[in-house]
């Protein structure tokens, strides 16, 4: 329900408690892009394997234990889609929270629109896009690494 709502709706509670600013443009990127990884840490711990679940139990696992060690383990996979899904909306955020006062590449980009400067813009889009595939490919990394270490 909430990745249905147009970006702009979450700036609008956030500019009225916050005001205009960075604190405002940090909330409702937030509220945005946290969906994905709430989303998906749900249904990783829900596909874990119910057996392997039982066999914890049987073992005696207390149900922080079964979480911690058994269920979190088995669904980090998809815990790292929606950490990785997360900062990609993160990052579709940053030219809208622009709009409401936060500095950075997004407020470049909306600059180089308000002022039709083509290659300013070129230039600051390609700076969020290639700021974008760099976190997407150092999360894909890390879960690798991590994946590697718990096959070990």
């Amino acid at each position: 329900m909430m990745q249905t709502m147009p970006v702009f709706v979450y700036l609008i509670p956030a500019v009225i408690f916050f005001g205009m600013g960075s604190a405002s443009a940090v909330i409702a990127t937030v509220i945005y892009s946290m969906v994905p990884v709430i989303r998906l840490t749900s249904l990783g711990i829900r596909q874990v394997n119910a057996e392997v679940v039982e066999a914890a139990r049987s073992f005696g696992s207390t149900r922080a234990q079964l979480l911690f060690k058994v269920q979190v383990p088995q669904a980090l996979p998809t815990i790292m889609t929606g950490i990785n899904q997360t900062l990609m909306m993160a990052m579709s955020m940053v030219v809208t929270c622009s709009m409401i006062g936060a500095r950075g590449l997004g407020n470049e980009v909306l600059i180089a629109v308000n002022r039709i400067e083509i290659s300013r813009g070129f230039i600051a889009g390609g700076a969020v896009v290639i700021l974008a595939i760099l976190l997407d490919r150092l999360t894909q990394g890390w879960f690798s690494d991590k994946q590697k270490a718990g096959d070990e």
